[in-house]
C-alpha cells in the first residue's frame, strides 16, 4: 500500500482494533489516567485524532498506532498493512530499564543537543533568556541530527533500549521534518524524562496535523521539581514555558507537562506549601485548576488561582506585558 492510502484507513475502526472505547467521536485517553471525560477526539474528515488534555497525543492514524502500541514507523505501517494479526502487548513492545540506565541514555542525548541559534531565536520570541534556558538545560535538535544522533547512540545501546528510554518518540518531529526543543525533567543529578516541543505554532500544528509536544514518557517527577525544597510559596503551571518565564521573573515556580498529567503523590510534596495555580485558562486548564482546588482543600494545601484573562497563559500574559508583568514587556521583580 502507498502511504497515502495507508493514512486514509478509517481511524476509527483502526482505534476500536487497538482497544479503546469509542463513544461517538470520542474516547478515553490512552496515555493519562484517570481520564474524568472522555478527551480524545477524532476528525473523521481529516481522518486524526487529538487528545484536548494531553499536548502530545495526537496525529494521523499512524500516529495512533505509534502512540498507542509505543512502536516505531515502520512498525505501524506494517500493522496497518495487516502484518500484524493482533495487537502486541506494550511490556513486549517496551523492556523495562531501571534509573540509573534510563539516566545514561537520556544525558548522552542531550550531550549532542546544545541549545544552538534557532532555539535561542524560538525561546527568545517567547521572551525567554538564554541564560535561564541554558540554567535548565535546555537542548535542540534539527531532524537530520536526531537521525544521526539516533543512528549513532542505537550502536553504542542498542534500539530496544532507547526505545525503553522513549527516545524513538522524537521520531514523530524528524518524519516531519521539524526541528525541536527538549526539555529535561531532572531530579537529584537524574533525568527522569524529556519532554520535545517543535517550533510550530498552534495553528500550524493544527494545519499540519501534527503534535506540537512528545514525551519520552509520562512524567513522574514535576518540571524544576528540585525547588521545592527550598521555598514555601510555589507557583504551580501548565508547560515549560510558562515555568521559565516565572523562573527567569524570579518567582518559585514548577510545571506539569499538561493539564491530565498531575500525579496523586504529587500532593503530598506540596503539603504545607502555599501553592498559587497559575494554570492556562482555557476550558483544560480551568477544569484542571477547579479539581487540584478541590484535593488541595481536602489535603488542607493553601492555594489561589492566578487570574488569568480568558483563553491566556502565563507567557501570553508576560508577551502582552500585562497583569504580573512591567510595561517593557519584562517580568515584574519580586
Amino acid at each position: 500500500m502507498e502511504l497515502k492510502e495507508i493514512k486514509s484507513i478509517p481511524i476509527l475502526n483502526v482505534a476500536e482494533k487497538l482497544g479503546l472505547k469509542i463513544k461517538g467521536r470520542s474516547a478515553h485517553c490512552f496515555a493519562h489516567q484517570p481520564d474524568r471525560n472522555p478527551s480524545l477526539r477524532f476528525n473523521i474528515e481529516k481522518n486524526t485524532f487529538r487528545c484536548y488534555v494531553c499536548p502530545q497525543v495526537g496525529g494521523s492514524v499512524i500516529d495512533l498506532v505509534m502512540q498507542v502500541l509505543n512502536v516505531p514507523f515502520h512498525e505501524a505501517l506494517e500493522y496497518l498493512c495487516g502484518r500484524s494479526v493482533s495487537v502486541p502487548k506494550r511490556s513486549e513492545r517496551k523492556p523495562e530499564i531501571g534509573a540509573e540506565e534510563r539516566n545514561e541514555i537520556l544525558q548522552a542525548l542531550l550531550s549532542e543537543a546544545p541549545l544552538e541559534k534557532e532555539g535561542v531565536n524560538y525561546l527568545a520570541g517567547r521572551g525567554i533568556r538564554t541564560e535561564i534556558a541554558r540554567k535548565m538545560g535546555v537542548g535542540f535538535l534539527r531532524p537530520e541530527d536526531y537521525r544521526n544522533l539516533f543512528w549513532r547512540m542505537s550502536r553504542r545501546f542498542g534500539r530496544s533500549r532507547l526505545r525503553a528510554a522513549g527516545l524513538t518518540r522524537f521520531y514523530l518531529f524528524a518524519k516531519e521534518g521539524l526541528s525541536f526543543l527538549l526539555f529535561p525533567y531532572r531530579l537529584e543529578g537524574r533525568v527522569h524524562a524529556i519532554k520535545g516541543r517543535c517550533l510550530l505554532t498552534k495553528a500550524e500544528a493544527k494545519e499540519r496535523g501534527v503534535s506540537r509536544f512528545v514525551m519520552t514518557e509520562r512524567a513522574r517527577i514535576f518540571y524544576n521539581q528540585e525547588i521545592i525544597e527550598s521555598t514555601r510559596d510555589l507557583y504551580l503551571c501548565e508547560g515549560e514555558i510558562d515555568t521559565l518565564t516565572l523562573l527567569q521573573g524570579g518567582y518559585p515556580a514548577v510545571g506539569i507537562p499538561g493539564t491530565g498529567s498531575f500525579r496523586e503523590e504529587w500532593l503530598d510534596l506540596l503539603t504545607g506549601k502555599r501553592v498559587v495555580l497559575s494554570l492556562d485558562s482555557d476550558p483544560a486548564g480551568c477544569e484542571a485548576s477547579a479539581y487540584l482546588a478541590e484535593q488541595f482543600s481536602k489535603r488542607g494545601i493553601t492555594h489561589l488561582k492566578l487570574d488569568l484573562p480568558d483563553g491566556k497563559d502565563v507567557n501570553d500574559c508576560y508577551l502582552d506585558a500585562a497583569l504580573l508583568y512591567g510595561k517593557e514587556g519584562t517580568v515584574a521583580q519580586r
